[in-house]
């Protein structure tokens, strides 16, 4: 994966448009960059800008809160401060950023993201942002869908976010802190660093798990216990409870229901003596309906009379009003035809006079060919000159135009040829003051390179000499300490022989103590048995007891049921007691004694251990002075006093890189002055070239437009002319085209005269011809409307004549009456007489119900049983069965209270039954419950105790030992390559760290021992270690370090400098974002970001 191209515009502080192509110069050549500027201008806005095209986020948004925190927009809108949106620059309309990468598979992309306002106006409402991919290989876009473009570039560039944000953006300063954390730090930044955040929610969750299964266990616990059934002799007396409820209730059920089913046929019978009394009410009803009728029952007789003869009486009344309209038709349609003749008499003349006026219209219009075609030819030529002129006059602007700005070319190739030649006197001068006494430029070039090599080459031996120097330092030093350790282990273990015999004396004492107890209870065990009753009988109120020596003997007055087994309980109980002191103060000695024999064997073997080392590390100091004064430097070294040796080290040091860097810059000067001196010569010479070219082109545009501008006048005169020839013979016409069109126009409106006369002769015409049919065709409807009304009079007076109660007001009433109407009644007449027949049979079938229902109730005696059915319908039996109705009443209300009591007792001796099944069921449910708890809770509570913790630390520590081994593989890979003399390892705690310097037969330190310089390269390789892991086999080409460079010193500087080189070496570019100004003037090729005020910078390429 390579970064070849980062374009941004209107984000945060740089307003832009920026492009920083790595694929062009100086940026291509550069293997180590700078981006510099001061605190807040806006350094770090270019790596969220590299963020936000791939992405579409940056590692700070994502660590932003994302609620109950927002940002005021415009129109009352707000942000939430983890929105990218807000990188938009305030008071700008959109922005963007875009970076091109090339690809896991070889190819290159671009990947873009932007955002923009409402209407494309900075107070508009901000839209959703945009992201694109585009294959830039083949120029086709992928997608513009943000679901798929975060499928596709994770998969085209091969790093997710958490991954890039590892891998390329190096988190240098956050592994200097590591290095100094102890274990539960150095795990939460491992965690953090690695992205391995689910071992420490497992941790939790495993210990949440356990905690809640106890829980689960605790509760169904108190639960069963809360819930016990009845027991076996409380259960015999519910069941027989409810089984006496049950046989109590079943006898007054048995009773009640008697008294139902008397009470059932006392409510049939007011049933179905209400449904005879409604079937006599609904048969009286339709009889009287069917007399209410007799008026339409005698007109349904006329209509069956009037029905043969009903449409010969409708035709003779409807005949009259059919004859007068016709004749009133008739009458109009005559004078209509007598206005048609006269319109058609006009319509003749009107055409006569049309036909004229075309006639003379075609005459003028001939008569005027020969003039109109002499002014069109007029006009052509007038045209044809306009168009000359025209083009003349856009000749000489052309001419003009051509001719200033060969003008201005001349003026601006003149003055950069001066500028030309100041540059080149200049950098002539600046060569001879670089050369100086020397003759030559080449003797002044070897003079400046010969000195930079001795002055590198003191450099590199002073740091051999401040080296062997340190490690001399170092050695005496770890001498004086070590002695200082074998003097406070000597001590230490002569006291420890001092406090181990006393110990051994108080174990001996404690040992003795135990064994004289021990014979003591024994003896008086072997005696007890026989002597307790005995004991018993002899004690007296006051006086001590001889086993326990209480004065208090509540056995003696009132013993208990076994006073041998009590009195002998608690003589054994005190007997115990007193053996277990004994046993604890042995065991107490016996721990004094090993815990002080582990710490004299410790001291021992860290004693010999010491003494070993201090052989060692004699050996290392003879070695280390004698490589000190073998050194050539050395007799320098020791004119100086050694409280004063570091303090000259570090100035000759100062003072061989100041010559060192002096002589570099004196070469770096004479190359860049060589490199801009030939350009400015062949540049003086094309600019000769340049001058000579400009000048003859502008002479000759001078001419063409003095050429032009003759021949301008005689040409205008010339239009003039024929323009007033035109104009005289067009009159008041404006053009022949006109003059044309209104002759045109005389003519077609005399046409449509003609045709609109010839249209309205032949209407006049056609209209006189259909009024005459009209009328013909009236008169002989009227003559076939009379003889039709002549033939009905005669026939309907004859039938009339036969039926002389038919008077002419019914006649007319029925003959009136719609259709719907007379079958309405019909309908009407039908169902009331089907209502009647209905209803007498109905009263008749409830009548022998209600006497089927009282037959056999004995509501009848002797005397009136002759009377037969109607007896049972009478008042007296009504009587009779509503004092039977209430008897019944009575009865059942003395029934329903005792009833009602005998279900309340069955009921709750049965729900006491049932509540005591539900315990047993729940009681046995919940012991299954209760069962699969306890398992549930077993499982978890292993897990939880190999993984669980509250806080996650247990599992986050044993997870982060792993991911800190396969960092620090990956960390010493890149630390082999920086430098050769340290190697890190695992050691002093399940997390911790030691440094391994092969400098010093790979002796361990601490990595707190390190110094700036060896904390960044430590630290450095830890970073490239993580983005090893991130990345696994994909090759990063391109690496961010953001920070990390101010705390150094000098010489820290000039370690984390060959760091740096020492990656670009291996063919990585390395972009550095810091503020320290010993690293800009030690990084060329730079980014510069300066603030420009107003919170806007601007940021530009510079190669210094």
């Amino acid at each position: 994966m390579k970064i070849l191209a980062l374009r941004l515009a209107n984000l945060a502080s740089l307003p832009g448009p920026l492009e920083l192509d790595f694929t062009a110069a100086p940026l291509r050549d550069a293997g180590l960059f700078a981006i510099t500027g001061p605190t807040g201008a806006g350094k770090s806005t270019l790596l969220d800008a590299l963020c936000l095209a791939l992405y579409g986020s940056t590692p700070r948004l994502r660590q932003a809160p994302v609620r109950d925190a927002s940002l005021p927009d415009v129109e009352g809108e707000t942000l939430n401060t983890a929105d990218p949106r807000t990188l938009l620059r305030r008071g700008t309309a959109s922005g963007h950023a875009e970076v091109d990468f090339l690809g896991r598979d070889g190819r290159r992309y671009r990947a873009r993201w932007a955002v923009r306002r409402a209407r494309e106006k900075a107070s508009g409402r901000l839209q959703a942002a945009e992201q694109s991919l585009r294959d830039l290989d083949d120029d086709r876009l992928l997608t513009t869908q943000k679901r798929e473009f975060d499928r596709l570039l994770p998969e085209r560039l091969g790093l997710s976010f958490d991954q890039f944000t590892r891998a390329v953006l190096l988190a240098q300063s956050e592994f200097a802190a590591f290095l100094k954390a102890d274990d539960n730090e150095r795990s939460d930044l491992l965690e953090r660093l690695t992205g391995t955040a689910e071992y420490s929610q497992i941790s939790i969750a495993a210990y949440r798990r356990a905690h809640h299964a106890k829980q689960a266990v605790d509760a169904l616990q108190a639960r069963l216990a809360d819930d016990l059934p009845a027991e076996p002799e409380a259960r015999a007396v519910l069941e027989r409870t409810a089984e006496a409820t049950q046989q109590a209730l079943t006898h007054l059920q048995n009773q009640a229901e008697s008294l139902q089913a008397r009470q059932r046929w006392h409510d049939d019978d007011d049933r179905l003596q209400q449904a005879h009394r409604q079937g006599l009410a609904q048969q009286q009803s339709a009889e009287a309906a069917w007399q209410a009728l007799a008026q339409q029952r005698a007109d349904r007789e006329w209509r069956q009379l009037i029905a043969p003869r009903r449409h010969a009486l409708a035709r003779q009344a409807a005949l009259p009003g059919e004859i007068a309209t016709l004749e009133a038709t008739h009458a109009e349609t005559q004078q209509a035809l007598d206005a048609a003749h006269s319109e058609q008499s006009n319509a003749a003349t009107t055409l006569s006079q049309a036909e004229q006026a075309l006639t003379d219209a075609s005459n003028a219009r001939r008569q005027a060919d020969p003039a109109l075609s002499e002014a069109r030819e007029q006009a052509q030529r007038l045209a044809t000159l306009d168009k000359q002129l025209a083009d003349l006059d856009t000749t000489r602007q052309q001419q003009q135009t051509r001719a200033d700005a060969l003008a201005e070319a001349y003026r601006q190739a003149s003055q950069s040829q001066q500028a030309r030649q100041r540059q080149r006197d200049d950098w002539q001068a600046a060569l001879k003051r670089l050369v100086g006494t020397h003759s030559r430029l080449d003797e002044a070039r070897q003079a400046a390179q010969q000195a930079h090599d001795n002055a590198a080459q003191r450099q590199l031996a002073l740091g051999e000499l401040t080296s062997r120097w340190q490690e001399f330092g170092r050695t005496h030093l770890a001498q004086h300490r070590l002695a200082e350790q074998i003097q406070t282990h000597q001590a230490s273990r002569d006291q420890l022989l001092t406090d181990g015999q006393a110990a051994r004396q108080r174990l001996d004492q404690a040992e003795g103590h135990l064994a004289s107890v021990s014979a003591l209870i024994e003896r008086s065990r072997a005696v007890r048995s026989d002597s307790v009753a005995r004991l018993r009988e002899n004690l007296q109120q006051g006086e001590p007891c001889p086993v326990c020596g209480g004065r208090d003997h509540p056995w003696r007055q009132q013993p208990p049921a076994t006073p041998e087994a009590a009195q002998l309980a608690a003589q054994e109980a005190e007997e115990a007691r007193q053996l277990s002191d004994a046993r604890q103060a042995r065991d107490t000695a016996q721990q004094q004694c090993d815990s002080l024999l582990g710490e004299y064997r410790a001291v021992e073997a860290a004693l010999a251990q010491g003494l070993k080392e201090q052989d060692e590390t004699d050996r290392r100091l003879a070695s280390a002075r004698s490589a000190l004064e073998e050194h050539p430097l050395y007799a320098e070294l020791a004119a100086v006093s050694e409280a004063e040796r570091d303090a000259w080290l570090h100035a000759q040091r100062d003072t061989s890189e100041t010559r060192r860097q002096r002589e570099r810059q004196i070469l770096d000067q004479l190359a860049h002055a060589e490199a801009e001196l030939a350009p400015l010569e062949e540049a003086l010479t094309q600019g000769k070239l340049t001058l000579t070219r400009l000048e003859a082109e502008k002479a000759s545009a001078d001419k063409q437009l003095a050429d032009v501008t003759q021949q301008l006048p005689p040409l205008r005169e010339q239009r003039e002319s024929l323009a007033q020839e035109l104009a005289e013979r067009l009159g008041d016409h404006p053009t022949p085209d006109a003059w044309q069109q209104q002759l045109d126009a005389r003519q077609e409106s005399a046409r449509q005269a003609r045709d609109q006369a010839l249209a309205k002769q032949h209407s006049a015409e056609q209209t006189r011809q259909r009024l005459d049919q009209q009328v013909t065709y009236a008169a002989e409807q009227l003559d076939r409307l009379r003889q039709e009304q002549a033939s009905l009079n005669q026939e309907l007076d004859t039938w009339r004549s036969a039926h002389p109660k038919l008077d002419d007001a019914t006649l007319t009433r029925l003959l009136a009456q719609h259709d719907d109407d007379a079958r309405a009644e019909e309908q009407r007449i039908g169902a009331a007489d089907q209502a009647r027949q209905h209803a007498a049979a109905t009263l008749a079938e409830r009548r022998l119900a209600l006497l089927d229902h009282r037959h056999g109730q004995n509501l009848i005696d002797d005397e009136t049983e002759d009377e037969g059915e109607s007896a049972l319908l009478t008042t007296a039996t009504e009587a009779e069965i509503q004092r039977r109705r209430k008897a019944l009443d009575d009865t059942q209300a003395t029934l329903e209270p005792r009833l009602n009591a005998a279900q309340q007792e069955r009921d709750d001796a049965l729900h006491a039954l049932r509540d005591d099944d539900r315990r047993r069921e729940r009681q046995q449910a919940g012991q299954r419950e209760l069962d699969a708890a306890r398992a549930e809770y077993r499982r978890w509570g292993q897990i939880s105790e190999l993984i669980g913790s509250a806080d996650g630390k247990l599992f986050r520590r044993i997870a982060q030992a792993y991911n800190l081994e396969q960092l620090l593989e990956h960390a010493n890979l890149h630390l082999n390559g920086l430098s050769r003399r340290y190697r890190l390892v695992r050691g002093g705690s399940p997390l911790g760290l030691l440094v391994e310097d092969h400098d010093m037969a790979d002796e361990r330190r601490s990595v707190h021992s390190l110094s700036g310089g060896e904390t960044f390269l430590v630290s450095l390789a830890l970073a490239l270690g993580l983005a090893s892991m991130a990345s696994g086999e994909l090759v990063i080409e391109s690496l961010f370090i953001d920070e990390g460079f101010g705390s150094l010193d000098p010489q820290s500087l000039a370690l984390a400098m060959e760091a740096l080189d020492g990656l670009q070496a291996l063919g990585r570019r390395v972009g550095v974002i810091s503020h320290v100004q010993e690293m800009h003037e030690r990084i060329p090729v730079q980014i510069q970001v300066e603030p420009l005020g107003n919170g806007t910078s601007r940021a530009r390429l510079v190669n210094t």
